[in-house]
């Protein structure tokens, strides 16, 4: 567990990730996070943390999780994040 995007994609490259949990929001300037850890690993799968008033257009194959969220929300959508098919995208 880390909360460093770099720190993240070097245990991308040393060990399997099975759920990442995403709290940044989307920006077109450079590569996300998201994007650079599944071309390390394609089968990687999303739950991304969003403000009440974020609007993200699409959940990129992942668990959308609006704050504020209790642990047992965060549990229920990292278990539906494992149940889901992972994006290929």
């Amino acid at each position: 567990m880390t909360a460093d995007p770099l720190e993240a994609l070097e245990l991308g490259q040393r060990v399997r990730i099975d759920v990442l949990v995403d709290d940044v929001k989307p920006s077109g300037e450079r590569p996300s996070l998201v994007e650079r850890l599944r071309s390390l690993q394609p089968e990687l799968r999303l739950v991304r943390v969003l403000d009440p008033e974020d609007h993200f257009p699409e959940p990129d194959g992942g668990v959308l999780l609006r704050r504020p969220f209790s642990l047992d929300e965060l549990e229920n959508a990292i278990a539906q994040a494992l149940k889901s098919e992972p994006s290929m995208e």
